[in-house]
């Protein structure tokens, strides 16, 4: 992977969900060829390629959590046992609500969990602190999503489940499925994408990179000049950064950043440099040994929402 592989994936947008409705044309090529400057056949090689490797697994649409009465928060567990934190890896799944587990070199793992209720919440961390032995992990970003206004009709979710691992099949083969005509699915799709009620992303298997290591830089900036700060850092990691959010704790500094870098030594020249950008204070960073998606629970709830197959609507 290069900087324009990293670019291409920047801007379809890698992570679903977000403050703000997402773009329903962001995962067409010759949208994402007219941002980068670049031929559309490009950028279709580059995702066949990343295909290839198994680093690109597909386009994939999640919901709003919203719609389902939930909310998503991730949390850092420390879990210094090695083998303690392979099982408590292997066993997390089991948790229910599981939506991604990343594992980082070290002591650290990543646990984003969906949730009903702060009570839900409650019950789901413990069941964790009991797995790592880590019964005070902290809140490490949140899964903001777009407030939603209305509920989701039956065919609405007949298409989010049929575009559910195929976010660009043609709407003529979406349509056959559930049931509708092609202009009905369109004007589904979009008004769904516009407000904010699903996201389509590329889903990938961060630990098959190709030659690459993936890892975050945890910004921590001074008082005054923290928002100041951010755009020197997106311009220190500009060919190589992915997405960037800001934490949800303190402790995990002021702004997170998602880059590759194609060798481990380019990890710490990236760390030492933005801590040398003025109004920054201190940069840590977090390298990825594992991410994993756990999202069965989800499939199963649009399928109950969905209510059956769509030809016999």
């Amino acid at each position: 992977m290069d900087p324009l592989d990293l670019k291409i994936l920047r801007t379809m947008g890698l992570r679903p969900y977000g403050a703000k409705p997402a773009d329903p044309n962001a995962l067409k090529a010759t949208r994402i060829a007219a941002r980068l400057g670049v031929e559309p056949e490009t950028v279709k090689a580059r995702l066949e390629k990343m295909a290839e490797g198994g680093f690109l697994r597909g386009f994939h649409v999640y919901p709003n959590l919203a719609h389902l009465g939930l909310s998503g928060t991730a949390y850092l567990f420390r879990v210094p046992d090695e083998d303690r934190k392979a099982e408590a890896v292997r066993k997390a799944e089991l948790v229910d609500g599981l939506t991604e587990l990343h594992n980082f070199l070290g002591a650290e793992m990543c646990v984003d969990l969906a949730y009903a209720s702060a009570t839900d919440l409650s019950r789901k961390l413990r069941l964790l602190g009991e797995l790592t032995g880590d019964h005070s992990p902290e809140r490490f970003y949140d899964r903001q999503m777009p407030p939603v206004s209305r509920a989701l009709t039956r065919l609405d979710w007949r298409i989010i489940r049929s575009m559910r691992y195929g976010a660009q099949r043609p709407l003529g083969e979406v349509a056959e499925e559930v049931g509708a005509s092609v202009k009905t699915v369109r004007r589904h799709y979009l008004r769904m994408a516009r407000e904010g009620s699903l996201f389509a992303v590329p889903a990938v298997d961060a630990s098959r990179a190709p030659g690459v290591i993936l890892y975050e830089l945890l910004f921590y900036t001074a008082p005054a000049s923290g928002e100041s700060a951010v755009p020197a850092i997106l311009e220190l990691l500009k060919d190589s950064y992915l997405y960037h959010y800001r934490p949800a704790s303190e402790s995990f500094g002021n702004f997170d950043v998602l880059s590759a870098a194609p060798r481990a030594a380019e990890v710490e020249e990236m760390r030492q440099a933005g801590g040398r950008l003025r109004g920054v204070v201190k940069v840590s960073s977090l390298v990825f040994r594992g991410w994993a998606e756990h999202t069965a629970w989800l499939d199963a709830a649009i399928e109950e929402r969905a209510g059956g197959p769509g030809r016999r609507a």
